[in-house]
């Protein structure tokens, strides 16, 4: 009976015309700068937190050494929480930093997908061979 009532669902597919080029390189910038952003955000955020807990755990620790240990602190390590979430958010860049990383590529070679130009003249159906030599810094 429970199985018979179910109504399937499914992903709507974009009826949508193939996009240009131009149209992919822009989609997949924007993509690259907004995941670029996220993980730099994350990263600084994570390691912002994770040094935060670490001079307050230095903090405690001078405390304790001040008094000689002979005071009874009572909470010793209050940032270990801090440094655990800290280096978690810096973790969770990663994914990000690399997401970027291939929207850039696709970026890439969706502006080199577009037809040959010269001045005002679009050069249609033509295959042309190129040599190309890039050096990444």
């Amino acid at each position: 009976m429970i199985l018979s009532f179910q109504t399937p669902q499914a992903q709507e597919l974009d009826s949508e015309l193939p996009k240009t080029p131009q149209q992919l390189f822009d989609y997949h910038t924007l993509k690259q700068k907004r995941n670029k952003t996220t993980a730099w955000i994350l990263a600084g955020g994570g390691l912002l937190m994770t040094m935060s807990g670490l001079v307050i755990n230095s903090a405690d620790e001078a405390a304790e050494v001040a008094t000689l240990g002979l005071a009874d602190i009572e909470e010793v390590h209050k940032g270990d929480w801090l440094i655990y979430v800290g280096g978690a958010t810096t973790l969770a860049s990663i994914p990000f930093f690399i997401s970027s990383g291939k929207h850039k590529s696709k970026a890439t070679v969706a502006l080199k997908a577009q037809q040959n130009s010269v001045v005002w003249r679009t050069l249609s159906n033509l295959n042309s061979l190129a040599i190309g030599f890039k050096i990444d810094f």
